[in-house]
């Protein structure tokens, strides 16, 4: 067994299994999940209860509760890969919060869903009860942040955590043909230049910051007016010190920044301009294959996102927590 988390799998239950294990044994972790998920600190998390599959009569279970008092209540509903709850498990759920005086309520779902099938898939609130999305990787970053504020005993359960999620996000990331399409500009920070760290070598960095995606298995760079490159991302790290990554960097605190470490280039066959919605500083999502066989990125994108929208219509299977 590669970590203590390995003995129980790495299926969806056990996935969830080991988050509200991390909860309960880590405050530090408690504490950055609780905040990401509440948008706020939450002031006093010390008797906070975590719950794992509670049977809610004819109505299934929940992956996981975390309960703070009066202050926080949080549903959990996890999946393994990147299928997001449907609309009618996650409402099945809300009554649970009926009558509840909680401050902050959240349904979460947990899952490995690209940000644009999330934006047009999962609802923002059912029946006033907010929705938020929370994918693994946020999870494995608020771990690895954690990291620092806690207990020695901790610190070894954490990087385990991390491990373990590294372990099966590896194996999901390899499944997947998503590209995040960015423009790379001519510029600098840190004495580090965009272009050239890209060019020479192979590494690219961005803020973990709203508005930015979870490191992505494909990335691809566009500048003068036309797709130049695609890149499999082999790994990633995060950096407080652009000066730990880039020898020729300005020694600088800066805020969380995720680095890319990029495979070897594909170059597009024949020339892909940008088209008429693809300008300035617009980051896309595409699936590789369109971006191999348009004429523009703006048509690649549309390609995807006519499949994405077929995939939603589609039937949904069944799903543990539906009554058949």
């Amino acid at each position: 067994m590669g970590t203590f988390f390995d003995l129980l799998g790495s299926k969806e239950d056990d996935m969830t299994y080991s988050l509200g294990f991390m909860v309960s044994r880590s405050s530090g972790f408690a504490n950055e999940l609780l905040c990401h998920v509440a948008g706020s600190p939450i002031v006093d998390h010390s008797q906070g209860v975590a719950s794992l599959q509670t049977v809610i009569k004819n109505h299934g279970r929940t992956d996981l509760e975390i309960r703070v008092a009066d202050k926080f209540w949080a549903i959990f509903e996890a999946k393994r890969g990147p299928q997001l709850p449907s609309h009618k498990q996650l409402a099945q759920y809300v009554p649970r919060f009926a009558n509840a005086n909680v401050t902050t309520k959240r349904l979460v779902a947990v899952t490995n869903a690209p940000a644009t099938h999330v934006a047009h898939s999962l609802p923002t609130a059912i029946d006033g009860v907010p929705v938020m999305h929370v994918s693994w990787r946020t999870i494995l970053r608020l771990a690895k942040r954690a990291h620092a504020h806690e207990t020695n005993h901790n610190k070894r359960l954490l990087d385990e955590f991390a491990a373990y999620l590294q372990e099966i996000l590896g194996m999901e990331n390899t499944r997947s043909n998503m590209v995040y399409v960015v423009s790379l500009g001519g510029g600098h920070a840190w004495n580090v230049n965009f272009r050239e760290v890209v060019k020479r070598q192979r590494r690219y960095f961005y803020p973990t910051a709203p508005g930015w995606p979870e490191p992505p298995n494909y990335i691809a760079f566009r500048y003068d007016g036309k797709l130049q490159s695609i890149h499999h991302v082999e790994k990633f790290d995060v950096f407080t010190n652009p000066k730990t990554v880039f020898a020729e960097a300005d020694d600088a605190t800066v805020q969380p920044h995720d680095c890319l470490h990029l495979g070897p280039p594909i170059i597009p066959p024949t020339e892909v301009r940008n088209g008429p919605s693809v300008h300035q500083a617009t980051r896309v999502w595409c699936m590789i294959d369109t971006l191999l066989t348009n004429k523009t990125i703006t048509d690649a994108r549309n390609e995807t996102q006519r499949r994405l929208d077929q995939d939603i219509h589609e039937p949904e299977g069944g799903d543990k927590g539906e009554q058949a």
